[in-house]
C-alpha cells in the first residue's frame, strides 16, 4: 500500500459573504438584537386584549327608559331611598388577583426558558 499518495484534502474555510446578510429579513435581524421585543409585544397585546374585553364587558349599551302612563292626580313625589350607586365597579382585590396570577405565570415561563437545553 502507498500511504504517500493517501492525504486529507484541505477543508475549505467558510467566509461570511455579504449575499448571505442580505438574505436574513429585518424582523431576524430586530429579533437577534432586541430578543425581549417579542415578549413586549406578546405582553402588549394580551393586554390590550384584556382591556378590550373588560370594556366590552361593562358596556350595555344604549337602554330606552319605558314611559308609562298614570294618572295626573296618581302622581305623588316620592322619596328615593334606593341607593344612588347603581354602577357595579370591579373590586380592588380581583385586580390585584389578576396582576398576581398574570406576574406568577409570566415568572413561571421566563424560569423555564432559563433551564439548560437538553439535546
Amino acid at each position: 500500500m502507498d500511504n504517500q499518495n493517501v492525504r486529507p484534502e484541505p477543508k475549505e474555510v467558510a467566509k461570511a459573504s455579504p449575499e448571505g446578510a442580505k438574505n436574513t429579513s429585518p424582523s431576524k435581524n430586530l429579533h437577534k438584537r432586541h430578543p425581549w421585543l417579542l415578549f413586549m409585544v406578546l405582553f402588549g397585546m394580551s393586554l390590550g386584549v384584556g382591556i378590550f374585553g373588560y370594556y366590552q364587558l361593562i358596556y350595555i349599551g344604549y337602554v330606552p327608559q319605558i314611559q308609562t302612563s298614570k294618572p295626573a292626580a296618581a302622581v305623588s313625589q316620592e322619596t328615593n331611598t334606593t341607593s344612588s350607586n347603581l354602577n357595579n365597579p370591579t373590586p380592588l382585590w380581583l385586580m390585584l388577583a389578576i396582576a398576581l396570577s398574570c406576574a406568577s405565570g409570566c415568572w413561571v415561563i421566563y424560569r423555564l426558558l432559563k433551564l439548560p437545553q437538553r439535546i
